[in-house]
């Protein structure tokens, strides 16, 4: 039997709300983290079907947007990993501007 099963007047989700109320600070939050808006979008997209998923754990010690970054921090997480799995490795990749006239001696 379900938690939802057990305590019958137990509030539904509702996604509509949760977008609008704690769509943009999510976002901003995801943006600011992955510096990349349509990846922060994603993020924030699967943050929610995640929270829909598991809202019948939700325990409500903590508010609902609490929890609701809790599991968008998992999901930049997962983002940044498999961003470095794919990440090219190899002598194709640039590894930024090569600095080396710091280094030499002119006194000379």
């Amino acid at each position: 039997m379900s938690q939802a099963q057990l305590k019958p007047d137990a509030p539904s989700p509702d996604p509509g709300r949760w977008l609008d109320e704690h769509g943009d600070y999510l976002f901003k939050y995801a943006s600011f983290r992955l510096r990349d808006d349509n990846a922060a979008e994603d993020a924030v997209q699967e943050t929610f079907l995640a929270a829909l998923k598991a809202y019948e754990k939700f325990e409500g010690r903590g508010s609902e947007r609490t929890w609701l970054v809790g599991i968008l921090k998992h999901k930049i997480i997962d983002h940044i990993r498999k961003a470095q799995r794919e990440a090219p490795i190899g002598e194709d990749v640039d590894e930024g501007p090569d600095h080396g006239e710091f280094f030499e001696r002119t006194d000379q």
